[in-house]
């Protein structure tokens, strides 16, 4: 680093000594004719300044020499210093100490000490200086005793002052040349480029690296704005936030796109310092090339956006297959439904038992891999709402009883009294985990008991947070396989898949699911003598009016929904004919069309207690239909969507298009009797009391 980073400490280049030079020529002439003609009574030498004269004229000259060094330069002018100050005291000796001379040797003291550099030639420089003047004093005869020992005294005195002060002065400079050259040295090692340029962006010099990045050399950017590197200048915004910053914080940083000498361009984040010199403002530039940074996040937005692409063929293709798969097995079920149902043989209803638990298990896997495919994805969400928290442990407990008296194991519930029972919560995801920790607890359990505990962890404005446990006196857990639990596709014992089944996916589904619900499960389990799975779940208070009271709850009576005028619209052959069959079974009156267009005209002739709407048909779809039918009826019609896909997405949409409900695929008759119950039912009482 030369030039401009070297001026703003020291000064100490060729060019300041040079202005020493000519300060020394012009100070020797000034004097030289204020002695001569303005105190002509004074004893002066003339052929001393003319030496000194000379002698400044010649280092003046020779300070244009290129290949002059700065130290031997430096001695040059310290002797210099030498013969003037020498000049000086041969005057101030020849006029007897007259105060005038006294003075003028004071300022040229004081102005040579502050010149000198170095704390050594200080030192030798007024030890010169005093041992000069006490010498010429013991020499002078004219001078009495008492006033050699007051100038003596004065002149040792001062001149130990002024060193000291300027001893302080190369202390102070001597670190600031410290601090410029550890500086430099940063500068130079770095691996950015850096520029030193004025308040208003003009390039007073560089590092050598800056050189190497843009192609131009010293000269060409010295005195150059710096905006001839950028490729587009700065918005008006964009200077007022970098003034902002320098100002409030001394520091700017942003990335923009450079020009190389040979107008390549590259992506750079230039950091800008506002540093201080005296009065003297600078501002240093900090530029680094980003290429490979750029480079880096380009290649991992592109791999991102490739993982999604093909997070998002796999989700959708999973759809499909689960639509391909549920229409068919949605005629397995229902079929299977009807067939336990009918009045069988002995070997005729287990055969009709073991079609219809085939196709729950298979049902049962595929939604694993649905729910599986959204964990993954980061697609799962909660769909909080007001909800009874015995009425989902009993629900669990109603459709688990029936597995676990078949393997003659005890079932028992127990509910907190300071749980609140409504409360604002994803039922249907809280349902699903305990269905999973309850179904798996009865599976591993070959006697005894299976028991859930709901507790209240404490309640305050907002949330409330509750304890579920599950807990049986099972096969148990070995403590070194506990931690593949929670593992996707992954067993405890591989044979464990072959005797009980499974995926080994719904566990990790649900401590997914606990986690969306603000809370964490956790397994302690004994090996041959049982397992408990606890967790936590955070939810808000709900609406108490909106619940039933337990103790004034009732069963409801059958409803008879015999008179019930249904149309279905649906495309498929077979999902026709479970239709059919079913409502048959339940005594339903059904009118079938096709597609949507041919459920709108039949609406427009038939006044319908509910109509169920395959979403995807030909011609015209379903949710299209379910439009036009809001659109078109003046009259109360009830509309439930019936689908394989089995998304959150899709009843969503269905219910935006003005559904009332969702029936996904594959159903059994009672459900199907559920639903007819549950939009069926005002309808029917609404007729009856018209009559």
């Amino acid at each position: 680093m030369q030039g401009t980073f070297s001026n703003l400490s020291t000064g100490r280049s060729i060019n300041f000594h040079k202005l020493l030079a000519i300060s020394g020529l012009a100070g020797t002439l000034l004097f030289g004719f204020f002695f001569l003609f303005v105190l002509p009574n004074c004893v002066e030498l003339i052929w001393d300044r003319v030496i000194i004269a000379c002698y400044s004229l010649f280092l003046y000259i020779l300070s244009y020499k290129k290949e002059l060094k700065p130290k031997r330069y430096a001695a040059l002018i310290l002797l210099l210093y030498y013969l003037y100050t020498t000049q000086v005291l041969i005057s101030l000796v020849l006029n007897d100490f007259t105060l005038f001379y006294v003075v003028s040797f004071f300022i040229t003291l004081q102005a040579i000490g502050f010149s000198i550099g170095h704390e050594r030639q200080v030192f030798w420089y007024f030890f010169y200086v005093v041992s000069f003047c006490l010498a010429s004093l013991v020499m002078d005869a004219t001078m009495s005793a008492r006033d050699k020992m007051i100038f003596g005294s004065i002149i040792s005195c001062l001149g130990i002052l002024i060193y000291m002060a300027a001893k302080i002065k190369c202390k102070f400079f001597g670190d600031m040349k410290m601090n410029e050259n550890l500086m430099k040295s940063m500068v130079s090692k770095t691996e950015n480029s850096v520029f030193l340029t004025d308040v208003y962006g003009n390039i007073l010099d560089v590092n050598s690296m800056a050189l190497e990045m843009f192609g131009y050399t010293r000269k060409e950017l010295q005195d150059n704005d710096f905006k001839i590197l950028r490729k587009y200048e700065l918005t008006p915004e964009e200077v007022m936030e970098g003034l902002t910053a320098l100002s409030d914080e001394r520091f700017w940083t942003k990335q923009t796109t450079l020009l190389k000498k040979n107008l390549d361009e590259f992506p750079a984040r230039i950091s800008i310092s506002l540093i201080k010199n005296g009065r003297k403002r600078f501002m240093i530039y900090y530029v680094q090339d980003i290429t490979e940074v750029k480079n880096n996040e380009r290649a991992i937005t592109e791999e991102k956006q490739k993982a999604e692409a093909a997070a998002k063929a796999k989700s959708q293709f999973l759809a499909v297959m689960s639509h391909e798969i549920r229409t068919p097995l949605n005629g397995v079920i229902a079929t299977a439904s009807l067939l336990q149902k009918a009045d069988l043989t002995l070997e005729q209803k287990e055969y009709a038992d073991t079609i219809k638990k085939s196709g729950d298990s298979l049902l049962m896997l595929i939604n694993d891999i649905l729910e599986f495919s959204k964990m993954e994805s980061g697609n799962m969400q909660l769909d909080s709402h007001n909800a009874s928290v015995s009425s989902v442990l009993f629900d669990v407990m109603k459709l688990l009883a029936p597995h676990a008296e078949a393997k003659g194991l005890d079932l028992k519930i127990n509910i907190d009294r300071a749980v609140p029972d409504q409360l604002w919560l994803d039922s249907h995801r809280l349902k699903q985990v305990l269905l999973n920790l309850v179904g798996n607890a009865i599976k591993f359990t070959a006697k005894g008991n299976v028991s859930i505990e709901c507790q209240s962890l404490g309640i305050n404005k907002q949330n409330v947070f509750l304890k579920f446990g599950v807990k049986d006196t099972g096969i148990g857990i070995p403590e070194n396989k506990i931690h593949k639990l929670f593992k996707s596709f992954s067993q405890v014992d591989s044979s464990t898949s072959r005797k009980f089944g499974g995926t080994g996916l719904g566990l990790a589904i649900s401590k997914q699911l606990v986690e969306l619900m603000g809370g964490d499960i956790v397994v302690a389990s004994v090996d041959g003598k049982g397992t408990e799975f606890s967790f936590t779940i955070k939810c808000a208070v709900g609406d108490e009016s909106v619940g039933t009271n337990k103790s004034q709850a009732k069963e409801l009576a059958e409803i008879d929904i015999s008179n019930a005028r249904v149309l279905v619209a649906e495309d498929n052959e077979i999902n026709i004919r479970v239709f059919q069959f079913m409502l048959q079974s339940l005594k339903v009156k059904a009118d079938f069309v096709i597609n949507g267009q041919e459920a709108v005209e039949a609406c427009k002739k038939e006044r319908y207690d509910l109509v169920f709407m395959d979403m995807q048909m030909p011609e015209m779809d379903g949710l299209e239909a379910t439009r036009i039918l809001r659109k078109q009826n003046h009259f109360p019609l009830n509309i439930v969507a019936i689908s394989a896909n089995a998304y959150a997405d899709d009843k969503a949409q269905c219910l935006e298009a003005g559904m009332n409900d969702f029936l996904p695929k594959p159903f059994d008759v009672d459900q199907l009797k559920a639903m007819l119950e549950k939009w069926v039912k005002p309808k029917l009482e609404k007729m009856d009391n018209a009559a």
